[in-house]
């Protein structure tokens, strides 16, 4: 099995630790970035997990910051959840091509932190979603499969991709409205992968909830292209550091999801017929503005991933809703 870390502050500095159940365990070394961890740490890690040795600190004792470290690239998959293009009235069957866009890595932020409404955003939204972690530098064309998925991803986090939804809509803007800063909240941990949980990974269950209401509950299964496929073809086409992150979609739920059009196909194509590109975002914004599922200011967002033999958990998000 692998083993879970962590980046925390216990003082002045922020340090590295192996987490074994509600304690944290100092990794000897000074790692400036999830980068420069995930060589000698991730060695040092694994060897402490192993002795089970280490003077260990409460968790409660402990600042938990972000495991995933600005400057990186963070690459997203869009639609990649069957349930999710449905709930928003796409065709999983009919999509043929996997769909990327980007997200600053200044929006990352911890898992106890605070997610920040700007003022200008009236339709926020959450999408919690897998996080493969990047361990080694992928410079060219590779073909990953399943079995050696480990040999590419160090680890992986829980992510929730924040979504100003009437600048996506209204703009047209994927990468600004998903940008802004604490709109990437990761962790707790990054569960630092073993071969044996490669087969695992495509069984983990996804659990968001928003004041206590589950909006969010499904499984990886339900991807379209499972991340071995993903990095495959990411080989290909850009180059990815240690420390790279990778978020691989969100399923159903979402609260865009809550007002979307659920008409039968013919009725979407008649829509599209009679109105304009223009016409028809202003018509989805309307619906849009009567629902009262986006986030608001003291919304508490609680997000887990876990394999239903318990064998893997990334442990659980707790993000408070603020205005700017």
């Amino acid at each position: 099995m692998g083993i879970h870390v962590a980046r925390f502050k216990a003082g002045e500095e922020s340090q590295w630790g192996w987490v074994r159940q509600e304690e944290v365990v100092p990794i000897p070394g000074r790692y400036a970035s999830l980068a420069e961890f995930l060589g000698e740490g991730a060695v040092r890690a694994r060897e402490l997990a192993a002795s089970g040795q280490g003077k260990a600190l409460p968790l409660s004792q402990v600042e938990l910051l972000a495991p995933v470290t600005a400057p990186c690239n963070v690459v997203c998959q869009g639609q990649n959840y069957r349930s999710h293009m449905l709930e928003v009235g796409q065709d999983p069957d009919a999509k043929k091509f996997n769909q990327f866009f980007r997200k600053a890595s200044s929006a990352l932020t911890s898992s106890r932190g605070d997610i920040v409404k700007p003022s200008r955003v009236s339709m926020l939204d959450y999408e919690i979603e897998l996080g493969i972690v990047i361990g080694r530098p992928i410079t060219g064309p590779v073909r990953v499969t399943r079995d050696r998925l480990h040999e590419f991803a160090a680890g992986i986090v829980i992510c929730n991709d924040v979504s100003a939804r009437d600048i996506q809509l209204a703009e047209g803007q994927w990468y600004k409205s998903k940008s802004f800063r604490t709109f990437c909240p990761v962790g707790p941990y990054v569960y630092l992968l073993d071969p044996e949980d490669n087969a695992k990974l495509m069984n983990l269950r996804l659990v968001l909830s928003v004041n206590e209401e589950v909006r969010q509950d499904s499984n990886t299964g339900e991807m379209i292209f499972p991340p071995e496929e993903t990095l495959s073809e990411l080989s290909g086409i850009m180059d990815l550091f240690p420390g790279d992150l990778l978020l691989t979609g969100t399923p159903r739920g979402v609260a865009a999801g809550y007002n979307a059009p659920k008409s039968a196909k013919w009725v979407r194509k008649l829509i599209t017929r009679f109105l304009s590109d223009q016409e028809l975002t202003q018509l989805v914004l309307k619906m849009q503005a009567r629902n009262t599922a986006y986030l608001k200011a003291g919304d508490v967002v609680r997000a887990s991933i876990f394999s239903p033999d318990g064998a893997i958990h990334l442990g659980e998000q707790e993000s408070r809703i603020v205005s700017s």
